[in-house]
């Protein structure tokens, strides 16, 4: 039937079905008068059924008395199951049994003759009404009703006694079992699941549904009460979904970024490795300042991963020094300024060894700043305070404090309080104020030791 939703007369289409041809002409001119459009007339049962079927009117007004072997009774019953088209009886037929048999058939409106205009306009608009409700409350049905169908998550509606009144097709296919052996059953024998956990911002909480067989299925699961208008619980929906596939993928992910740790682990320890054995006199200084700097950054406050990026830093900040050669490594002297200056590019090269390396961490660039110093006298960049990360900072401290407690092949090692003097003594000016601060603090008074 067409969904018209015009409050107006003129788009209502009424089919007239009465057999006394005089007061079919009477009420199609009534019809007219109040603005409806006759669609047309029928006379008996059977030719009411065929109009309905190519005009498909809005209405149909019928007597229950026809010509022919069908009456209007058996016909609206036609109708009604084949067409789902609104019927008003027009009859002068009142007694009991009549209208008991004209209610079987479902009419929208029953109509006594003779009538008023305005009786017949009510009948109608109600009737109308009635019928434009109907067919909107029937499509929301069906678009609900397929939607639910579609869903790819699992859903079970019970009523207020706890029975299951609805199952979609993927709840049986998660549960293995068909919906009509699950309706009419009480919630808790045919979903038992052991709840977890919620599942963080979304509320959905974690949960095995064991299945019959044996089966055991991890699933996210929401449920939620159904009320009435009065706030009143008439049901519970409860929505679930198999998330097996979901948490293979994450276990996987978790996996890859471990084998990808342990990977960046070997490769670091490798470079460090590698640069220690061209200056044997300095083995372990890489591990030492990595520790020390690691500290620091824990005691400074900084997030745990920017604590495993010094960490890091550190065990290769001397990686450049592979492209200094052996004999100025070695060497039992002071170094003249030509050979200090092939020293001091240790920190570039280690930088461009570095930079391709995607590190999650500004690695490379520590590197390459862990000699500035804050007032600018440091090298390569002669950088100031403002332009050196505070990683690199961190760095530079804790490669002051480890060189001036190890020996080198031009002099003994100073010791922890010269060291440590050096620090204090430069704090602000060449190393930062709070690393220092800091670094006084962790061998002074927490007893750190190299």
């Amino acid at each position: 039937m067409p969904d018209t939703d015009s409050d107006t007369t003129s788009a209502a289409r009424i089919l007239v079905v009465e057999d006394e041809a005089v007061v079919a002409i009477d009420v199609r001119h009534r019809l007219t008068r109040l603005g409806y459009t006759v669609a047309g007339i029928a006379d008996s049962g059977e030719e009411a059924v065929r109009l309905v079927g190519e005009l498909a009117p809005d209405m149909i007004l019928m007597d229950i008395i026809l010509a022919g072997k069908m009456d209007g009774v058996d016909a609206a019953t036609l109708i009604r199951e084949r067409y789902a088209a609104p019927v008003v009886f027009l009859t002068a037929h009142s007694d009991r049994a009549t209208l008991r048999r004209a209610g079987a058939a479902g009419p929208y409106g029953y109509l006594i003759k003779p009538f008023e205009e305005r009786e017949l306009q009510s009948a109608l608009e109600i009737a109308l009404y009635k019928s434009r409700m109907e067919r909107k409350l029937a499509k929301t049905e069906r678009l609900t009703a397929i939607t639910l169908k579609c869903l790819g998550e699992g859903l079970l509606t019970t009523d207020e006694t706890g029975q299951v009144v609805f199952v979609n097709p993927a709840a049986e296919t998660l549960l293995g079992v068909a919906a009509a052996a699950i309706v009419g059953q009480p919630l808790e024998a045919v979903y038992r699941a052991t709840p977890g956990e919620a599942d963080g911002p979304t509320g959905r909480e974690q949960a095995v549904l064991h299945c019959p067989g044996g089966r055991d299925v991890p699933v996210e699961q929401t449920t939620s009460p159904i009320l009435d208008a009065q706030g009143g619980s008439i049901g519970t929906v409860v929505v679930f979904r198999d998330v097996s596939q979901r948490l293979m993928a994450e276990q996987a992910l978790r996996d890859s970024v471990a084998n990808l740790r342990c990977a960046l682990a070997e490769t670091v320890n490798a470079l460090t490795v590698t640069s220690e054995k061209r200056d044997p006199f300095t083995a372990g200084h890489q591990q030492r300042v990595s520790h020390l700097a690691a500290a620091l950054a824990v005691r400074l406050g900084l997030p745990e991963e920017a604590c495993e990026g010094v960490r890091v830093a550190g065990l290769v900040h001397d990686i450049g020094k592979i492209h200094v050669p052996a004999e100025i490594l070695a060497k039992p002297e002071a170094l003249n300024a030509m050979e200090m200056g092939i020293v001091h590019d240790h920190s570039a090269v280690g930088y461009e060894i570095l930079k391709s390396i995607p590190f999650p961490w500004p690695v490379a660039r520590m590197v390459l700043e862990h000699h500035e110093r804050m007032d600018g006298s440091g090298y390569p960049g002669h950088l100031g305070a403002d332009a050196v990360l505070l990683a690199s900072r961190i760095l530079a401290v804790a490669d002051v404090i480890e060189a001036m407690n190890s020996h080198r092949p031009y002099r003994a090692a100073p010791g922890r309080e010269a060291s440590l003097a050096e620090i204090r003594s430069g704090r602000g000016r060449l190393y930062d104020p709070d690393v220092v601060d800091c670094c006084l603090e962790l061998f002074l008074r927490e007893g750190y030791q190299l």
